[in-house]
């Protein structure tokens, strides 16, 4: 997109404004990228004929610093942004680091805005929002970089399916289908661009939630007419992880062993085929691109190194998930599959901490239906963008029927977001919880505490691995 679009780049200090920032980009239709200062520093990163300005944003820690501010970042950091000889607009404490690193003086289109904070005694510094920022990022993007506005849905369809054709050619492609709103939409997306090239697969590997293996296997029968083969390897996925402590370690197996099955299913059409899968931006972000690794999403920092595909086809993967509904909706895409929850690739099995086994899965699995049937049921699905249950693998002392127990815990979650980076929990009525743990401790078998998650993310993630 970058090539064809005009483009604004993000340069991120830290501190979470980033994040707002390509929103506010985007929403004037304008093709926008996060860079960390590593990155931007890379020979060739902050040029392009398309590019028309660089935005840096941060709040820096001050008590990482020894010395000026502008001795915090990355030397070599503002070398970079003030050689691409572009408008460049810093906001945050940027803005202060920008003039300090010697942009003060320069005869060239900088800007900067900081923002104002509120602190009281004993209490870290809070970044009033909104800032009004929209008036100095509009005529900024339009008036001194030139943007034109013109990265819009309709584009990026044309677009994206091109450039599927593109790489393909006439081979075949293989979509690794989980059911969720970013696979469902790759696959109709590349099903639009090279038709009958497409099979689409789904491995149920055994971590999927109550009943949806078969849900998914109906309702791409019946909805999307895409030819579908439907794997079960649950035994296998589950023989490989069973017992497995460590969280990447563990994403990292499942992501191989899908890319294994998908390799063995495409072996049967005969030649070289693609793997198109629904790799979106967070997952890029959050598996370290470039930057601090938050952690390895299977369709990113789980693909093994001897890839036996031609190649990944990944028409979705600089998009956020509103971007990704949007374009599912331009589709045509039912609005029961586009305001589906996300699911993580590796599923229950990175709700399922301390080890897997089968009898925790279960209680996990059966846990989990009984809270999300439960907000559903109570009208409470409006307030959060993705609810689940997590097998803790803590056990502890209880009593039911007069007998000591010596079983799970199991942790609800939910969370109101708007793009998944930055989440905040949702604060059920009290009655609420109590009815769904009583449910929960009532009729799932070794389970005698239920508790209920506060944290945001940051400084959690939104899933627990």
């Amino acid at each position: 997109m970058r090539d064809k679009h005009d483009t604004i780049l993000i340069v991120d200090l830290g501190g979470g404004l980033a994040r707002v920032i390509i929103h506010k980009v985007r929403d004037f239709n304008i093709y926008s990228e996060i860079l960390t200062p590593r990155r931007a520093m890379e020979p060739g990163s902050l040029s392009g004929e398309t590019l028309k300005g660089i935005v840096v944003t941060g709040r820096i820690d001050s008590s990482a610093c020894t010395g000026e501010i502008a001795e915090c970042v990355t030397p070599g950091l503002w070398e970079s942004v003030f050689g691409a000889d572009l408008p460049v607009f810093a906001i945050g404490t940027a803005a202060a680091e920008m003039m300090k690193a010697g942009g003060a003086g320069k005869d060239r289109d900088l800007f900067g805005v900081e923002l104002v904070s509120l602190k009281k005694p004993g209490e870290e510094p809070v970044i009033l929002e909104p800032f009004s920022i929209d008036d100095h990022l509009r005529p900024f993007l339009f008036d001194v970089c030139g943007c034109s506005g013109d990265w819009t849905i309709e584009a990026f369809l044309e677009e994206a399916a091109d450039q599927v054709r593109r790489q393909v050619g006439d081979k075949r492609v293989v979509c690794a289908l989980s059911g969720g709103v970013d696979s469902s939409v790759v696959a109709t997306l590349v099903h639009k661009a090279v038709g009958d090239q497409l099979t689409c697969i789904f491995v149920d590997h055994g971590f999927m939630r109550k009943d949806e293996p078969r849900m998914i296997r109906e309702m791409f029968a019946e909805t999307f007419g895409i030819p579908l083969i439907a794997v079960d390897a649950a035994d296998r996925f589950i023989d490989r992880v069973e017992g497995v402590l460590d969280p990447e370690k563990k994403r990292k197996i499942i992501g191989e062993e899908f890319i294994r099955v998908f390799e063995e299913e495409a072996s049967r059409f005969g030649g070289e085929a693609y793997l198109a899968q629904g790799t979106i931006y967070p997952d890029i972000i959050e598996s370290g691109d470039g930057g601090q690794v938050v952690k390895s999403h299977h369709n990113v920092g789980g693909l093994p190194e001897n890839l036996l595909f031609e190649g990944v086809v990944e028409p979705l993967r600089m998009l956020f998930k509103e971007e990704v509904r949007t374009v599912g909706r331009a589709l045509g895409l039912p609005a029961s599959l586009i305001e589906r929850q996300p699911f993580p690739g590796p599923g229950l099995a990175v709700r399922c901490l301390g080890g897997i086994t089968r009898e925790k899965l279960h209680v996990l699995r059966e846990a989990d239906a009984i809270f999300r049937e439960s907000i559903v049921e109570h009208g409470f699905a409006d307030l959060a963008s993705q609810f689940f249950a997590v097998m803790t693998g803590l056990q502890s002392v209880g009593v039911k029927d007069g007998v000591r127990t010596y079983d799970y815990t199991i942790a609800l979650r939910a969370v109101k977001t708007d793009d998944f980076m930055v989440a905040r929990p949702v604060e059920f009525p009290w009655s609420f919880l109590q009815l769904v743990n009583k449910r929960i401790t009532t009729e799932v078998p070794h389970v005698n505490r239920v508790v209920y998650e506060l944290t945001g993310k940051p400084p959690a993630t939104i899933e627990w691995e």
